[in-house]
């Protein structure tokens, strides 16, 4: 009996265990709680999934379905109880060769330690000594009574673990986020961001640049890459996307060499083909491979074996890792939206609401330079005036976000941790003293919303509630992140700001919080405006709303 109960309680743990493990396979950009620091070259490894599934996922299915035979075990009859410890023995026997594999893993080809993968290793050892054990000893039928007090036992333990288990995976989870990164400074940018050779894709003189630093071997560029891939089909006219390396090369030995490959293809005018055959080949970029993809894209196979061999992209690779360097690179990928970082992968409702958001600004940027150029008495041109004269307006592409898109990013244009968290701006007596901004009702909202060449909105909600709904042609730039970003707004506009109207009156209100923000950086009284009734209003109103 206090061996069934010791398996259970080691199922339990190796349960738990693996949960965290799951949650940080699928959070990249999230540090890991490690002691000795080799979590996250585990992690990052190209061994990190297996058949396409994060490992920790199997750990996961394995301890609990052990715990499920182990919870029934009393209440079945004597052969069904002989089946189930069978069972045990068979599954932790699987996985007790499948860790011990992964443990050689660790030991001989990654040389780092992930404590997490050690501690379940060890886990799968006891329990698969247990389970031995116990299948020597055999099944009895309980009675009633001792069955009962078996599944009551049972059900102690589970409750005990869920207990515990809960505030400390949230415990883990929160501990050791890295705070956002600091954008680089303006001088950097122009020095580091870009080269003049550096591989371009879509627009070279969009005002819009995306920059991304990326390894092949990495898989969290990988899952990235879906959504740069779509960023580039569907924005490819209206922004300059750049790609540079940045090859781990102390976690994926292979990245450097794969690295020089794709800028080997580069020569050849093959550059962005061998980006996308590198990430759908991920997990054998051997030279062998290489030579045979290169061979597959069509490339001078000769031209190609001998710029490799001979290291000649070797002084661009690390010129790029030491540009990532500079501007504060540290994981990868990394992408940076007009100088801004965002570390980690994103969904592409995310990435493209960061463009959207870039665009728009752009577009103000220059309305109002035209502003300023347009002979006195002349108007400004209107929204289909500038179609007709063969402008695209920006196209809605901020489909809902789901709850799988669960990943941990840190931001930049947009502060994605804003974003998507319901935090809140501080607020104090001390705000009540400050100069407020001007309250208005609907009724005038409209009028400056049909006169939109001097009117620029912004949404300060959770980019998450900004996509479910919005003024059309609004800005979003959540509160959170509003400190950093109020910059980026002209200050020859009436801005008005506004959220969901539940509280828009309220002296704590995020709309009147990001109006004192500009009020105090010298926008003038009469152009900053908060928008009372918020979208509830403008909903009740009967007036437009974009999803």
């Amino acid at each position: 009996m206090m061996r069934r109960l010791l398996l259970m309680a080691l199922s339990l743990i190796g349960l738990f265990d693996s949960i965290y493990l799951l949650w940080e396979y699928t959070s990249p950009a999230h540090p890991m709680v490690c002691m000795g620091g080799g979590c996250d070259a585990v992690r990052a490894s190209a061994y990190s999934h297996f058949g396409g599934l994060p490992v920790p996922i199997y750990g996961v299915l394995m301890y609990s379905f052990i715990v499920l035979l182990l919870f029934l075990y009393p209440l079945l009859p004597t052969s069904a109880a002989r089946l189930v410890q069978y069972g045990v023995l068979l599954v932790s026997g699987v996985a007790f060769l499948f860790s011990a594999y992964l443990t050689g893993i660790e030991a001989f080809v990654l040389h780092s330690w992930c404590v997490w993968c050690v501690l379940s290793a060890l886990l799968v050892t006891a329990i698969f000594l247990l389970s031995i054990a116990e299948q020597r000893r055999p099944a009895t039928r309980l009675e009633p009574a001792q069955a009962l007090s078996a599944v009551q036992r049972n059900f102690a333990l589970v409750l005990f673990a869920f207990v515990l288990g809960v505030p400390a995976f949230i415990t883990l989870t929160s501990h050791g986020s890295i705070p956002p990164p600091k954008p680089p400074s303006n001088q950097t940018v122009k020095a580091h961001l870009i080269r003049p050779d550096s591989h371009l894709y879509g627009d070279p003189n969009a005002k819009v640049t995306i920059v991304e630093f990326g390894d092949f071997k990495c898989p969290a560029c990988r899952q990235a890459e879906v959504t740069a891939k779509k960023i580039r089909e569907n924005y490819g006219d209206r922004v300059r996307f750049a790609f540079r390396q940045y090859p781990l090369v102390n976690v994926h030995a292979e990245s450097e060499k794969a690295a020089e490959a794709a800028e080997c293809a580069g020569q050849q005018g093959k550059f962005w083909q061998a980006v996308d055959m590198f990430y759908d080949h991920q997990e054998d970029l051997s030279l062998p491979a290489i030579n045979r993809y290169a061979g597959e894209m069509g490339l001078d196979s000769q031209k190609f074996v001998a710029c490799l061999q001979k290291g000649e992209m070797a002084p661009r690779v690390n010129r790029d890792l030491v540009d990532g360097q500079a501007l504060g690179v540290h994981a990868t990928p990394t992408f940076f939206i007009n100088g801004q970082p965002i570390v980690g992968p994103l969904p592409y409702a995310s990435f493209a609401q960061l463009v959207e958001n870039e665009l728009k600004i752009a577009a103000v940027e220059d309305s109002a330079q035209g502003d300023n150029l347009r002979p006195a008495g002349q108007p400004a041109s209107t929204p289909a005036e500038n179609n007709k004269a063969g402008q695209k307006s920006a196209p809605e592409r901020l489909p809902a976000r789901t709850s799988a898109d669960s990943m941990q990013v840190l931001s930049g244009t947009s502060n994605i941790l804003a974003g998507f968290q319901n935090s809140a701006a501080a607020c104090s007596e001390e705000e009540t003293k400050k100069r407020q901004p001007k309250m208005i009702g609907t009724s005038q909202v409209q009028k400056l919303y049909d006169d939109q060449s001097h009117a620029l909105f912004v949404d300060v909600r959770p980019a998450k509630d900004f996509q479910s709904g919005h003024i059309p042609g609004a800005l979003n730039i959540p509160i959170d992140s509003f400190e950093g970003q109020w910059n980026r707004l002209p200050k020859n506009k009436t801005i008005v700001l506004y959220q969901g109207g539940e509280s828009g009156g309220d002296i704590c209100a995020f709309s009147r919080s990001a109006g004192r923000i500009l009020l105090s950086q010298g926008y003038g009284y009469g152009d900053v405006n908060v928008y009372q009734d918020g979208l509830a209003g403008w909903k009740k109103a009967g007036l437009p709303v974009k999803r």
